[in-house]
């Protein structure tokens, strides 16, 4: 989570279509690219990069239609369309991570003791309603998100 005072070197663009998927293979590079540094300043980003940051608004319920909205569209999980499941689930689990940043931000900013290894209460909360949805509604698939499922639970102490 970015919490630092608005740079000269970004814009602000209120329009969700401009999103899209991060490209960058490793975690290394996403990290590298995370600092905004331009090659110039021994980064990586090109020197001609502008970051362009989309305000997006988070909340629970928000999240957990995403989740049903992906059920109703493609039905149980099956073979046919586990890949669809998969990226579309980690689109939603990636949401869920930075709600519970936010949150354990505003949580240790007020001095909450709630904040639980370094996730908030308000995190855990969601991270343990679709843990719950998706255990219930696994489906058929070989390659249904159980280590997903594994990886909240250990992530989130659920």
């Amino acid at each position: 989570m970015d919490n630092h005072p608005i740079s000269e070197r970004m814009i602000y663009v209120n329009d969700l279509q401009l999103a899209n998927d991060v490209p960058y293979e490793t975690e290394r590079e996403l990290e590298a690219a995370a600092t905004g540094n331009r090659e110039m300043e021994g980064g990586i980003l090109f020197d001609d990069n502008v970051r362009i940051c989309v305000p997006m608004d988070l909340n629970a319920d928000a999240i957990m239609r995403q989740l049903y909205m992906l059920y109703d569209a493609l039905g149980p999980v099956d073979e046919g369309n586990e890949c669809n499941y998969s990226s579309s689930l980690a689109r939603i689990i990636l949401q869920l991570e930075v709600y519970d940043q936010a949150w354990a931000a505003m949580e240790k900013g007020n001095d909450n003791q709630a904040v639980v290894a370094r996730h908030s209460m308000q995190g855990i909360k969601l991270a343990k309603r679709v843990v719950e949805y998706l255990e219930v509604n696994e489906g058929v698939a070989e390659c249904f998100p159980y280590e997903e499922i594994e990886e909240l639970k250990g992530k989130f102490a659920l």
